[in-house]
């Protein structure tokens, strides 16, 4: 006689809660491990997050070549990258995801409007690619188009610490700015951030490459900004840009600087700690469906005249089969609800009470979590549960 699915689902209920010892050592294995693979990826993905803010608050991740003569080779003349350079490195290094210029210029001692003088701030030629490859965004404006390149327009784009240092609430598009003498219409304006770590915002004053170079009277410094596509490409790039450039001027050192080491270090160890801490999860997944199996081997024994009746009075092998690997399953589900609820509690309890760290809800890491269990719950007590079709029924019956 075959069972429905709900009185297979009745039976497997009232066996497990016939034996609350039996089911709560299995219980509690799953949620042991799923609690230690969950709490895994919660770290992961904080830490990521962490970087990821840090990330915001900076250009988008670049390294900088400098050039330095050999030992024996007199220069006064340091050579610039130029186009033909920038082809080569962008060809030979697919982690580049622009390469710009900027000048930094240093004959504007301060930026003026009507009775606000501004001190300090840092000025900027910037090439027509800078916004791309610093991933700064224009909140109002917009940036520089091709004419103000070609027809040395005296326009500029300000950050918003300048903004709020120089107009006080109002907009500045279309202000009049006075700096080094010369007055600059305001176009665009950008987002703050800094380029390193610990650099406090001082405000930036951007123009035209082209115009910032005319007025600047030999007062600039320009370089080279190589953005890279992701920050883990990092020392790859690095390395690519300083062999490409050794060998294209053999007569000079090249030196590469960039602005995320930091931030590099920090995620590779991430990804190391991750690493090692999804072991360590996966570990204690392991030994909780070792658990589950030896439990699932004692049940199978200890119920062996059970099985031998429900088969006697027409039970087929895959029906009592399924009924161990459906006990398992649903203290999988359970377990496993219980250990992702209870850790996601104490996480967001940790991140706004111990320490401050973003964290919020992943639907993803839970069904990982989730999946893992049911993989091991259903792993584990399949070969065991196995056994009860090679069980003789007359054996069983007898209790043998």
């Amino acid at each position: 006689m075959s069972l429905s699915p709900l009185d297979l689902t009745l039976i497997t209920a009232r066996e497990l809660g016939g034996n609350l010892v039996r089911s709560g050592l299995t219980a509690l294995g799953i949620f042991m491990g799923v609690a230690a693979v969950n709490a895994t990826l919660n770290v992961s993905a904080i830490t990521r997050a962490q970087i990821q803010e840090k990330l915001a608050a900076r250009d988008n991740p670049f390294v900088m070549p400098y050039f330095a003569p050999n030992e024996g080779f007199t220069s006064y003349q340091r050579p610039k990258v130029d186009d033909e350079d920038i082809n080569v490195l962008q060809q030979a290094a697919p982690g580049i995801l622009g390469i710009s210029t900027v000048s930094y210029i240093g004959a504007f001692s301060s930026i003026q409007y009507h009775g606000q003088k501004v001190t300090g701030t840092r000025v900027l030629g910037v090439s027509d690619n800078y916004q791309k490859t610093t991933g700064r965004k224009i909140l109002q404006g917009r940036f520089f188009e091709t004419a103000d390149f070609e027809q040395y327009q005296p326009v500029a784009i300000i950050d918003e610490v300048l903004v709020n240092q120089l107009f006080q609430g109002e907009s500045p598009l279309g202000k009049g700015v006075y700096a080094g003498g010369t007055r600059f219409t305001i176009v665009g304006v950008t987002a703050t951030k800094t380029q390193y770590a610990d650099q406090d915002p001082r405000g930036e004053f951007w123009v035209t490459q082209t115009y910032g170079n005319a007025l600047s009277g030999g007062w600039s410094y320009s370089a080279t900004q190589i953005a890279l596509r992701r920050l883990n490409e990092y020392q790859a790039v690095q390395d690519q840009v300083e062999e490409i450039l050794m060998q294209r001027y053999p007569n000079f050192r090249v030196y590469v600087y960039g602005n995320a080491e930091d931030l590099y270090l920090e995620d590779q160890q991430q990804r190391t700690s991750s690493m090692i801490l999804n072991i360590v999860g996966l570990l204690a997944l392991v030994i909780g469906g070792v658990g589950i199996a030896n439990i699932t081997v004692a049940s199978v024994v200890e119920r062996t005249r059970e099985i031998g009746l429900r088969r006697a009075v027409g039970a087929t092998d895959i029906e009592v089969m399924l009924q161990f690997i459906i006990e398992v399953v649903l203290l999988s589900v359970l377990s496993g609800m219980a250990a992702v609820a209870t850790v996601h509690f104490l996480t967001q309890a940790a991140t706004t009470r111990l320490f401050v760290a973003p964290y919020e809800f992943r639907l993803r890491d839970a069904s990982i979590s989730m999946g893992a269990a049911l993989a091991v719950g259903i792993g584990a007590s399949f070969f065991p549960a196995l056994r009860v079709t090679r069980i003789d029924v007359v054996q069983a019956l007898r209790g043998e």
